[in-house]
């Protein structure tokens, strides 16, 4: 599968859309490290879901540089997606990422025509598009389609007994809701904002019965790796 194409960043729960954001600005950092060219982020002047703006320290620690960043604010959702579909057909950029409020203007139409322009000029586009209930469970003709949890951070390994217990690197819960040409699975990554790379923390998979294995000792056949899939490994997963 091509990384070009359009790539949906859902929150498990509306208290998820925190986590997807984060989950969202990581692998904007990967885009642009990947290369030059800058990243555009769509926003909207209402405050998408009550997040407030981008923080350009905060964009910063997660690894993403603010000076590699253009921001474009749009009045709502229809505004939104047609500066979306603009910055992939405009030249020496490497990716959009664009945040919906969850309106109707985001059909299976509107995915089709994102998902038709990202594979014409080839960048990737990625889409928070609401939570789990909302406008994110609707027909759409992406790729893929990331649902985001929040996660427990990992461990300190400070050796500074001052910060021992402060919060390890950043955890996010995925499932794989959608990927085009490949079946559904379930993660948890932490992200390295360092390194500008994920790893897997603990991989898990949802069984044939519909229940959720998670202790790699009692698993009847291997996980589901996420570097079966191609958006997954060139996107998200470091090697």
């Amino acid at each position: 599968m091509s990384l070009a194409g359009l790539h949906e960043v859902v929150g498990a729960a509306y208290p998820d859309m925190a986590a997807a954001t984060g989950f969202a600005i990581a692998l904007g950092s990967r885009l642009v490290m990947r290369e030059t060219r800058s990243l555009v982020w769509v926003t909207q002047r209402s405050g998408v879901h009550d997040l407030g703006p981008l923080y350009g320290p905060g964009l910063a620690m997660m690894g993403l540089d603010p000076a590699r960043v253009l921001i474009v604010s749009a009045k709502d959702d229809r505004e939104a997606l047609w500066v979306t579909e603009e910055a992939l057909r405009t030249p020496d950029l490497c990716g959009v990422v664009s945040e919906l409020e969850g309106s109707r203007a985001y059909d299976l139409k509107a995915s089709r025509r994102l998902q038709l322009a990202a594979e014409r000029f080839e960048r990737p586009a990625l889409l928070l598009a609401g939570h789990a209930g909302s406008a994110a469970s609707a027909p759409s003709a992406a790729l893929t389609r990331f649902r985001i949890a929040s996660a427990a951070s990992s461990p300190n390994s400070s050796p500074n007994p001052s910060v021992v217990s402060a919060p390890g690197r950043a955890r996010f819960a995925v499932t794989l809701d959608r990927v085009r040409g490949g079946s559904s699975s379930q993660f948890i990554l932490e992200w390295n904002h360092a390194a500008h790379c994920f790893s897997v923390a603990s991989p898990f998979f949802r069984r044939e019965d519909g229940t959720a294995g998670r202790d790699a000792a009692k698993r009847d056949r291997p996980p589901a790796r996420p570097q079966e899939h191609a958006s997954v490994s060139r996107l998200a997963v470091s090697a």
